[in-house]
This record gives C-alpha cells, sequence and structure tokens, in this order.
C-alpha cells in the first residue's frame, strides 16, 4: 500500500552518496532566493549551493527537479505527539519513560509527513501528564526507530494544564512534589555516603545498572538554582533510573518542553522551571489564549511553539462583540521568537500554517522562518537544518510553485541527499486525488461484475 515509501526507507543510506537538485528558485532562508539554482548533496551535506552558471555539477550524480520548480528547506514540526502509539500515560509522573518505545515507524503520520514536506519532527509525549517521558527528534524515513533517529532523549514533557480530572491546585502540588522528592531523594543518598552505607550501590547492582565509566563516578550537580552538597560522593549509576532523567533535567542537559492550555498557566511554568534552574533550557507549548501572557514571556526570555490557531476570537461580556487577536503577530511585537506547529489543527501542513500567517498579516520572512530556521534552532539544530547553506544536511523540498500558493504541491522530498518521496510514485496520493486503483484494489462496479459473472456460472452448471 505504501511500496514506493518503504523502498525510499529501505534504501535510505544506502543509495548514491550524491545529488544534484536544480530549482528554477531557490528559497534558502539564510539569505536571498536564488533564480534558476543547484544545490549539490553529497554524503547527505549540502556542499555547493547557487546560480547554475556558478556551480559545478558532478558529472555522475544524479539530477531532479527542474525550472518550474521552487526549492526550500525541509519544514520542521517543533513539536508533536503524533506518530506515537498512544500518546499519553496513565502515570502522573513519568520522565523514566522514552517515547522511543512508543514510536511506530509505519504509523500514517510520518507517511504524510513526506507529502506536506515535513523532514524533522519533535516527537513529545501527549499534553495529559504532569512531568511525561523523554522525546525524540526523527527523520519520518526508516523501517525501524534507529533508522528515523536523529537525537534520542531530547527534551521531558511537562505540563502546567491540568490533567483529566484533576485541578490547577493538584497539577502544580504534583509539580513541585516531584522535584522536592527528588532532592530528599539525593541528600538521603550523601547521608547514606557519608555513613558509610552501601544500599545504593547494592540496590543498582541488584537492577543491573551500569557501574562502570562515567557512570562509576560522582559529580556535582551543575546547572540548577539548588544544589545538594555532597553529590559528588555518588557514582551517577547509583541514582535511580525513575529519579535521573529529573536530575539531569535541572541540570540543563535536556530541553523542557512546558504545555500551558491557559495565560494562567504561564507563570506556575516560570516559577518552576526558574526555581529549578532549567528556565534556560524552556520551551513553552502554548494554546492561542496565552497570549494574554506575552510580557511574561518576554521576561522570561524563552521560545514558544504556537500549538493552537493563529487567530483567538473571545467575545466582549459587556457588548458582545467578537475581538479578535492575531497571536504571532502579538510574539512578534513582543519580541518573542515562536515556531509554528500543525500538531493541533484541522491542516496538518506546516507550509499552510506559514501562507495562513501571511495571510493575516505576518511578513513572508518571519512566516517561512517560524516552520524552518525558529523551530531548528529550539530544538539545538540550527547548524544543521532549517536553511539551505552548504555545510548544513541536505534537507530539500522541491515545490510544483511558490509554496506559498494554493496550487502548489510537494513533488519531492530529499532528506540527508536522499530522495524518500516522489508526488509521481506516490499510489495513495493518486488513488485518492485521480481515482486510480491501487494494484490488486477492486471497484465496487468490479465487485458487482464479479458477483454476477459468478452467478451466471452457477447457472450453467445448473
Amino acid at each position: 500500500m505504501i511500496a514506493h515509501i518503504l523502498t525510499a526507507f529501505a534504501l535510505f543510506g544506502v543509495a548514491d552518496d550524491k545529488i544534484v537538485v536544480e530549482a528554477g528558485r531557490i528559497i534558502t532562508q539564510s539569505g536571498p532566493d536564488i533564480v534558476d539554482g543547484v544545490i549539490v548533496i553529497e554524503d547527505g551535506r549540502i556542499t555547493e549551493i547557487g546560480p547554475a552558471d556558478d556551480v559545478d555539477k558532478p558529472w555522475d550524480a544524479p539530477v531532479i527537479g527542474g525550472p518550474d520548480y521552487t526549492a526550500m528547506p525541509g519544514f520542521v514540526e517543533a513539536h508533536t505527539s503524533r506518530g506515537l502509539d498512544r500518546p499519553n500515560e496513565s502515570l502522573d509522573v513519568a520522565p523514566f519513560l522514552d517515547v522511543r518505545d512508543s514510536i511506530d515507524p509505519v504509523a500514517f503520520y510520518f507517511e504524510d509527513c513526506l507529502r506536506w514536506g515535513i523532514t524533522t519532527v519533535n516527537v513529545q509525549q501527549g499534553n495529559n501528564c504532569i512531568i511525561g517521558a523523554r522525546g525524540m527528534i526523527v527523520r519520518p524515513v526508516g523501517l525501524t526507530v534507529e533508522e528515523m533517529m536523529v537525537r534520542p532523549q531530547h527534551g521531558l514533557k511537562l505540563s502546567a494544564s491540568p490533567k483529566s480530572g484533576k485541578s490547577r491546585s493538584t497539577q502544580a502540588q504534583g509539580m513541585r512534589r516531584a522535584f522536592d522528592e527528588l532532592r530528599r531523594y539525593l541528600e538521603d543518598l550523601v547521608q547514606q555516603k557519608k555513613d558509610g552505607d552501601d544500599f545504593a550501590r547494592r540496590e543498582a547492582l541488584h537492577q543491573g545498572r551500569d557501574l562502570e565509566g562515567e557512570k562509576a563516578e560522582g559529580r556535582e550537580m551543575g546547572g540548577t538554582a539548588w544544589k545538594v552538597d555532597g553529590l559528588d560522593m555518588v557514582p551517577r549509576g547509583e541514582i535511580d533510573e525513575k529519579q535521573e532523567p529529573l536530575l539531569e533535567l535541572i541540570e540543563g542537559r535536556y530541553n523542557a518542553y512546558f504545555y500551558c492550555s491557559s495565560p494562567m498557566d504561564v507563570p506556575r511554568a516560570l516559577e518552576i522551571a526558574r526555581d529549578n534552574g532549567f528556565l534556560a533550557k524552556t520551551t513553552l507549548v502554548l494554546h492561542e489564549r496565552c497570549w494574554k501572557a506575552a510580557d511574561l514571556i518576554a521576561e522570561a526570555g524563552v521560545p514558544v511553539v504556537l500549538d493552537g490557531d493563529q487567530m483567538h476570537i473571545e467575545r466582549d461580556p459587556l457588548t458582545g462583540k467578537e475581538i479578535e487577536t492575531f497571536v504571532p503577530g502579538v510574539f512578534k511585537d513582543k519580541g518573542i521568537r515562536f515556531a509554528l506547529s500543525s500538531d493541533n489543527t484541522d491542516t496538518h501542513s506546516l507550509w499552510f500554517q506559514a501562507s495562513l500567517a501571511i495571510g493575516f498579516g505576518l511578513d513572508a520572512k518571519t512566516a517561512m522562518d517560524a516552520v524552518t530556521q525558529t523551530p531548528a534552532e529550539i530544538l539545538g539544530l540550527g547548524k544543521e537544518v532549517g536553511s539551505l547553506e552548504e555545510g548544513k544536511l541536505g534537507n530539500v523540498v522541491l515545490f510544483s510553485g511558490d509554496p506559498m500558493s494554493i496550487t502548489s504541491w510537494v513533488e519531492h522530498v530529499v532528506i540527508e541527499g536522499e530522495e524518500v518521496y516522489d508526488r509521481s510514485k506516490d499510489v495513495r496520493n493518486t488513488h485518492l486525488l485521480e481515482g486510480t486503483k491501487p494494484p490488486g484494489s477492486t471497484s465496487a462496479e468490479d465487485a458487482e461484475e464479479a458477483a454476477k459473472k459468478e452467478a451466471d456460472d452457477e447457472d450453467d452448471e445448473d
């Protein structure tokens, strides 16, 4: 059913080590557009990019594209919970879990990502948690999670908004209790060492935790607003695996993706991040009405992912008049870095989100940055993806025309120098849009005719 995509998956990493992409227009996102341009990708990275007359194309490299196409960087999805077998857990606090164990490589979502031109995806646990699992950045290509992997154990999901059936007070109490319990646990470990008790070591060995190499050494707490003196006495391998991810979060080893569904959740999220020393590694994932807390966010200096609608509509309680607020415009005016997300929208393409923002009045450069460069920077991948430059990964999307036009669509997708999507070979897309039957399929008319023929044959036998 998705044979063409599976074939691309199977070939990923073993096909030709070079490819040439030609386009009538190249949107680099790092400088001016290039007219009649060429991109040369070798060993997964862009080695040359510029006007056709200025670029030496390898004679033995396959060529895709042409003068009718528009090339641009692959889109970057800054936050999503799709592609998992289940986005949420029943546990309130579960930082010891890892979404890599829940990612489904053959989920339709990843197939659709290629049709939408999305080449980098930050998969995080769903919003119905207090402290959720560790996330993972993937490319939507591969038959196994290992093939898809870009950055494992990337970030921890937290939610300042209450879980189903909980109030904001119990949500906040559960969050604070998790960090208080971590502090008490670490203090107990240090005291055990001072008392000469090796219980933690015996327990770690019993659980099969690694006590060799770096894990056999202790170190002081770093990069946090509070310290546990003497923690350097405790080998890191002795720290319980259920507590270790939280410790690494407050030490700045993980990004924190903090979900807020209401403006009143924002100060609580910022307070918890600040009190525990990971504010500098925090990104807020916001519902559209959280624009009302923009001043607080600007003061904190944290980036945001806009997870809801771009236009917030509310009714004036006195006049009954509808008030519209263009959310990305508010964040731009406040100087807040923001990425657009397609996670909770009806239309799941980032280029539609950028086009919509332009239609509401955002300038084209900012809108395109919000689906390419800015999310790449938020994910810590700004030197790898998000723009077309020499040295960066060869993640290129070829459109049939202007990416911001409703009449354009994705024709080809190249990820790290491998062509992983060709619209002309997209069997499912062809079947849906043009009515062409996939191999082996049977239409209703064919089925009716076959049944009639079978009945006639039975009559003849009688």
